[in-house]
């Protein structure tokens, strides 16, 4: 039994090991997660951002793993991970648009989403009208045509601009494109304003208009024949003469300081007078006409005794004139200037000849070519009489004859006569003071202002010497002035006339002037220094050894000087 037993023991483990061996389950396979994108992949976000969503399907999660976002900008935030995915797009504050992407991680899968923002649309401007001309437009009294330019800023589709005035004297307002016409009418009264309003739309622009009072025009006096012109034998004259714009109570009235004119009369409509013989050379009178404060200058000339035909006739205006001492005083050339529109600057110089009896001045009296006491040889170049018309070459003197009267007390010259250059005779007059010209009665008393150059030579420390000579050449003047110090720089002050050695500032006696080719000493006086901007302003009233008063006025640069 035992033995069964075991046999019955051992049989499970017989057929046991018969048994072919059970098969073993394989390892399951470990699968990537993926991502995949069930919305679009590009998002489209308002300019005015806001919140995002992406939706999404997850396969093969793994435990532990984690989303993670990866963006190109900065206006995308706040990244929430869930179901579905959402993230903030910032405001857009250009109008340009944008975008950027954004890669979504989660382990080793990945999905992308473009987000495209728009830019943020600019609100519609306010259309603006620009005044480009003036906004407020002064007219005078007259009528008058007027333009308003304008631009529009921001038009509005179908809008037109319009223009409308205040007033009635604005007229005729026309619309063109950027401009508007007007029309002014003439004023006859006071001064007056308007306002002409553009109008666009709910806009308005405004423009003053100013218009002058009305000024009666100012009267005009008509003289027919403008300039009276009669010969040798004078006698009665009549002219007629009108006046435009006329004031009531208001009459012409003559007036005539001209000698050979005499009986003066103004009529209704003519205005009368009669003229003396005239046995001299051709000469000319005004006759003053007046009409409350216009004043006419009616000039009558007469031709001379022996008129020529052939020749022509003028009279030289006289807006200048200065002398020039020359020759050692034997000789004075007094030039004689006028300004004509058609023929410019004309020049006229008559030599005088003088003895050395007198080189202060011609003497009184009546000078001639025939008598030899006006100098002319046809020479040019050697300085005698010529006359020179709008820069030409100077044309020679051929005969001259001069009446030159001195009036001491005024300290004016007179000089009247005529002169013949090739076949023009004028006439010259003139009254008044002559640079250059001592009219003082020989004491030298003149004001001298102008002058060719001035200079300043440095001999040693401490002393300064200055020179100067007067444009008119009949004054050189050569100041000695001593100062303390050392200074090159001439200082400010007042200098007297003193002896050589003294101690103080002054102007030493050997200073010299030469006056109408009379050299002679300073005796006594005072020179004053100021300074001025580059340079002094010297004033000098000093008396000479031969008891002539001189006294002027330096203004300048002092040249090879120090200047302040």
């Amino acid at each position: 039994m035992k033995k069964l037993f075991y046999l019955l023991m051992c049989l499970p483990l017989a057929f046991a090991s018969c048994t072919p061996p059970a098969e073993e389950e394989p390892t399951p396979e470990v699968k990537n997660p993926q991502l995949i994108l069930t919305s679009d992949d590009v998002v489209n976000a308002k300019a005015d951002g806001g919140t995002v969503t992406v939706e999404y399907m997850l396969i093969n999660a793994k435990e532990g793993a984690e989303f993670t976002a990866e963006k190109e900008a900065e206006w995308i935030s706040n990244f929430v991970f869930g179901d579905e995915i959402t993230f903030d797009v910032a405001v857009n504050e250009t109008t340009e648009a944008r975008e950027a992407k954004i890669t979504f991680k989660y382990d080793v899968a990945s999905m992308e989403v473009t987000v495209k923002q728009a830019g943020k649309k600019e609100e519609p401007k306010a259309p603006v009208i620009n005044i480009t001309s003036e906004v407020e437009m002064e007219f005078g009294q007259d009528e008058a045509l007027g333009t308003i330019t304008y631009t529009i800023e921001n038009p509005i589709q179908n809008v037109e601009l319009s223009a409308k005035a205040n007033v009635n004297w604005i007229s005729q307002l026309t619309v063109q494109s950027e401009k508007v016409l007007f029309q002014v009418a003439a004023n006859t009264g006071d001064a007056r304003e308007g306002i002409i309003t553009l109008t666009y739309g709910m806009l308005e622009a405004q423009v003053i208009i100013k218009q002058a009072e009305y000024v009666a025009p100012a009267p005009v006096i008509n003289v027919d024949p403008a300039e009276v012109e009669i010969d040798a034998a004078g006698g009665a004259v009549s002219v007629a003469y009108s006046v435009a714009n006329p004031v009531e109570g208001v009459e012409l009235t003559a007036a005539c300081e001209t000698e050979w004119i005499s009986n003066v009369v103004v009529a209704e409509e003519t205005i009368s007078f009669d003229v003396a013989v005239n046995e001299e050379s051709l000469r000319q009178g005004i006759i003053v006409l007046t009409y409350g404060e216009v004043v006419y200058d009616l000039i009558v000339k007469q031709l001379p005794e022996d008129y020529n035909p052939d020749m022509v006739y003028s009279v030289f205006t006289v807006v200048d004139a200065w002398a020039e001492c020359k020759n050692g005083a034997k000789q004075w050339d007094i030039t004689f200037v006028e300004k004509d529109d058609v023929l410019g600057e004309m020049q006229t110089r008559i030599s005088f000849a003088l003895s050395e009896a007198n080189p202060s001045h011609p003497t009184e009296g009546h000078y001639s070519v025939a008598d030899g006491s006006i100098l002319v040889n046809g020479t040019y170049q050697n300085g005698f009489s010529t006359y020179r018309a709008n820069a030409s070459l100077a044309t020679d003197i051929t005969a001259a004859e001069f009446d030159i009267a001195v009036d001491t007390d005024n300290k004016t010259v007179s000089i009247a006569g005529y002169f013949q250059a090739a076949n023009n005779i004028i006439s010259v007059e003139y009254n008044g003071e002559m640079s250059g010209m001592d009219l003082s009665g020989g004491q030298g008393n003149t004001h001298f202002t102008d002058w060719k150059w001035v200079r300043k030579n440095w001999e040693e420390a401490g002393q300064s010497l200055f020179t100067a000579r007067s444009t008119d050449g009949a004054l050189e003047i050569c100041f000695d002035i001593r100062h303390s110090g050392g200074s090159k720089l001439i200082p400010a002050a007042t200098y007297e006339v003193m002896p050589h050695g003294t101690t103080t500032d002054y102007v030493a006696n050997s200073s010299y002037l030469t006056l109408n080719s009379v050299k002679s000493s300073f005796a006594a006086g005072t020179v004053v220094v100021e300074h001025i901007r580059g340079g002094y302003i010297i004033t000098f009233d000093i008396t000479d050894d031969l008891g002539r008063p001189i006294s002027g006025v330096i203004q300048g640069a002092i040249e090879n000087g120090t200047n302040p």
